[in-house]
């Protein structure tokens, strides 16, 4: 039975999608094994280990798994099968009319069904064909091919269980009117391609190679042989950073490496060769620092997606305008700087206005009007004149984590910067810090005195975790004295009567 399976063979269970990574016996287990690297890593159970020894490598850690021979794979096609399978309907007998019953006092009849289904079954009259996850693993005649679907010019056999470029090389040669293919999804163990199929992707301008799990060599090979490829999308494929130099064709305008796992801008630093490169997607990576080398521009590009990475504060920023000079599009959302403690979602997004240069004109997909800048960059000079104020930093020190001051400064005129007495009067006058303990947990908090004792019990349940109406606030006790329990009767009343002094201690419960 094991005869009719190979190493790096491509298979399917169920519509799960496999490669064969070993042949043989496991352990002391009777008969013969296939260890298979799924590619979904969810059905996986190992990493090609059993009792201390392995038996294959995985691509992706924790996808293996071992099954047996007499398991049945599903069957494939080829590319004309899959074709007819998804575009024709022999099955349906002309003439017919089916019943859609909506209510049980409402039955209509399907019309015009037929006229759409003749159209699609007219495959020499289809532009666009999406053969995703047909289970496709060998390739018809290239004649047949062209006469039964010449006018395709977008095609995708993503998901399929192609083992060879070469095979897709060969469909590619028989579409003269190609220039979109989507092959995500397919794990290649074959690059190479004949002379005379190399030109065979020569007039695709847009590729789609999300999750090849390629390495460097092989991705150098395949990209080679795209050289007007313009839109290049890739995420999922477990890239880190980019190699100089790189295997991108320099016709790239727009690329997409979402999902992957760059931790710095200056990962990707390589790409800034590419001359026509002006839409980079780097969402849902782990990328912290916006620096790059000295000297590092990205020079043609203007739109730049960096959401749901791990930027940490606002001051990360500021790297980002050198290096981007011409950007005018920035998407940044779901980052932690959007979290920092202290800072409403507003004002966050007007302390990245006030850090970005006038050309970003379009900030997470929203258009940035020319009084939404002004009022935000003006707001940003308070805040850092006020920072100015306060902090026991030099003033020095200060303006290096805001890089706009002088350029600020010089649009809408330097605040007014009244040092401490005054600020300390306004600010020490209308805050408590409070310590607030129980539950196991300790939060710090400064709280307006004019909060009402409702709202603060609000906010204690949220930083605690526990009901608003079941938070118990008690103040003093023990050596300070007897202990007042704030709220209930009195929620209305204001933090500043209930409490005396700058600071207080507060025990936290949950009644």
């Amino acid at each position: 039975m094991s005869d009719s399976f190979r190493i790096s063979q491509r298979l399917s269970y169920d519509g799960a999608l496999c490669t064969i990574r070993y042949i043989g016996c496991v352990g002391d287990t009777k008969g013969e094994w296939l260890g298979v690297e799924w590619d979904d890593v969810l059905r996986g159970k190992h990493s090609g280990f059993h009792q201390g020894r392995r038996y294959f490598e995985c691509k992706i850690p924790g996808s293996g798994s071992f099954i047996r021979p007499t398991r049945k794979p599903d069957t494939s096609l080829s590319f004309i099968e899959g074709l007819r399978k998804k575009y024709t309907t022999d099955e349906d007998p002309p003439g017919k009319h089916a019943e859609i019953i909506l209510t049980a006092n409402k039955v209509f009849e399907e019309i015009g069904f037929e006229k759409i289904i003749k159209k699609l079954s007219q495959l020499q009259e289809l532009k666009i064909i999406l053969l995703d996850g047909l289970r496709i693993d060998c390739v018809d005649d290239v004649e047949v091919i062209r006469a039964t679907c010449p006018n395709i010019e977008e095609l995708d056999i993503s998901r399929n269980r192609f083992e060879k470029l070469e095979d897709v090389a060969l469909i590619c040669s028989a579409l003269p009117r190609l220039h979109a293919l989507r092959i995500s999804g397919n794990r290649f163990n074959s690059f190479g391609v004949s002379d005379g199929n190399k030109s065979a992707f020569s007039g695709i301008t847009s590729l789609e190679i999300a999750n090849v799990l390629l390495d460097w060599n092989e991705l150098s090979q395949l990209l080679s042989l795209f050289p007007d490829v313009k839109t290049l999308i890739g995420p999922h494929n477990e890239l880190s950073s980019i190699p100089s130099p790189h295997p991108f064709p320099i016709s790239v305008t727009a690329l997409d490496l979402s999902y992957n796992t760059f931790p710095s801008l200056s990962s990707i630093s390589a790409l800034s060769s590419l001359p026509n490169l002006t839409t980079l997607l780097l969402a849902h990576n782990t990328i912290s620092t916006l620096t790059t080398a000295p000297g590092t521009t990205f020079p043609t590009l203007t739109r730049l997606d960096l959401a749901y990475n791990t930027l940490p504060t606002f001051t990360a920023l500021d790297a980002l305008p050198p290096s981007t000079p011409h950007l005018t599009s920035l998407r940044i959302s779901h980052n932690p700087l959007f979290s920092t403690d202290g800072v409403t979602l507003e004002e966050a997004h007007m302390l990245t206005i006030g850090r970005l240069p006038a050309c970003v004109t379009i900030l997470n997909h929203s258009t940035i009007t020319p009084k939404e800048r002004e009022n935000a960059e003006i707001w940003y000079l308070s805040r850092v004149a006020k920072e100015l104020s306060t902090t026991t930093d030099s003033r020095e020190a200060v303006l290096t984590r805001h890089a706009r001051w002088d350029e600020l400064c010089r649009l809408h005129g330097e605040p007014a910067v009244a040092k401490e007495a005054a600020d300390e009067k306004i600010l020490a006058a209308r805050l408590v810090d409070m310590v607030l303990v129980g539950l196991e947990k300790e939060v710090t908090k400064r709280v307006p005195r004019g909060m009402p004792l409702s709202t603060l019990r609000a906010c204690v349940g949220r930083w605690f975790g526990i009901d608003p109406m079941k938070v118990r606030l008690v103040c003093g006790g023990g050596d300070e004295g007897d202990e007042t329990v704030l709220g209930g009767p009195e929620d209305t009343k204001e933090v500043g009567l209930s409490v005396e002094g700058k600071s207080v201690r507060i025990r936290v419960e949950c009644a």
